[in-house]
């Protein structure tokens, strides 16, 4: 637990305006996991700022990304005055990535350690270790309504239906019915369950079951329950977590060559390497709370 019993923690929603945000310049803000920070913040939609930005200084960020939207572009000195202004200089600031680390960096902000997302911060080796290496008969699987591929995520569905004895979907996005698998498949011959944690717990209570899905955290949660577990990539959050901790994952561009076949008939070893050292570095900042 990162803070005791008796600290006083406010929830602020990061994606609509409310006025309590106005009234928050002596907190220190913790900016949550999503990929919130954007080369362009004037193009931004999912951080509705406070219309005095004196209210949202010293915030830390806990495990955020960089958004892939405009990633290659150059940062607008609005965004660069903007970070500056409110990140703290002087608190140790958390991102899920290299890449976000990196681009940090690139505009002056040093202290910056990558703690991969804090969804995995509980992937010790001793549960890794209990999840199965064979396939199971079942498989949990996902789509993505924002990042809807119909030939790939189709080809996907198939090939789970090929190789399983019963595929179970977790329709976790608003629009990944009507936008998406129904454009696609026969709803009919698939078990649909979804979007609460709860449904999504009560199925991964069967340990006979894989998870092979685009939807990044569903994949994280099944790992935490010792799921034998690939996610497919859709955007670069997938991409670069598993490029920095061999988060189990295959491009849905490869689905097509047969590599998805491949690594659910082999055994699969799962080994997530964490950055522990980063992530007590973060944590420790917070442990003079401890003493109140």
């Amino acid at each position: 637990m990162l803070f005791p019993l008796g600290v006083e923690l406010k929830r602020i929603p990061t994606h609509y305006y409310v006025q309590e945000s106005e009234r928050l310049a002596d907190k220190v803000k913790i900016l949550c996991g999503t990929n919130i920070i954007w080369k362009n913040m004037e193009e931004q939609v999912q951080w509705a700022l406070p219309n005095d930005l004196h209210s949202y200084q010293n915030v830390c960020l806990l495990g955020v990304g960089l958004s892939d939207i405009g990633i290659e572009q150059e940062s607008s000195s609005y965004t660069k005055l903007l970070y500056h202004t409110l990140l703290s200089q002087n608190m140790l600031h958390s991102v899920r990535d290299e890449r976000a680390k990196q681009y940090l960096n690139s505009i002056g902000l040093n202290n910056v350690v990558n703690t991969a997302c804090p969804t995995m911060w509980s992937l010790t080796p001793k549960l890794l270790s209990q999840i199965p290496k064979k396939k199971g008969k079942r498989v949990l699987t996902s789509i993505t309504d924002y990042c809807f591929s119909p030939e790939e995520d189709l080809e996907m569905l198939k090939i789970l239906q090929q190789e399983y004895e019963h595929v179970t979907i977790w329709v976790q996005g608003s629009h990944d019915i009507d936008w998406c698998l129904s454009q696609i498949v026969d709803l009919n011959e698939f078990e649909l369950i979804g979007p609460s944690i709860r449904d999504l717990d009560a199925v991964l209570a069967d340990p006979d079951l894989d998870y092979v899905g685009t939807r990044l955290h569903a994949g994280i949660r099944c790992l935490n329950k010792a799921h034998r577990t690939l996610v497919i990539t859709v955007d670069n959050r997938a991409r670069q977590i598993g490029a920095d901790t061999n988060l189990p994952v295959l491009e849905r561009s490869k689905i097509h060559s047969g590599a998805l076949e491949q690594w659910i008939n082999s055994p699969q070893e799962t080994h997530v390497d964490l950055p522990l050292d980063a992530i007590e570095e973060w944590k420790s900042q917070f442990s003079h709370l401890k003493n109140r």
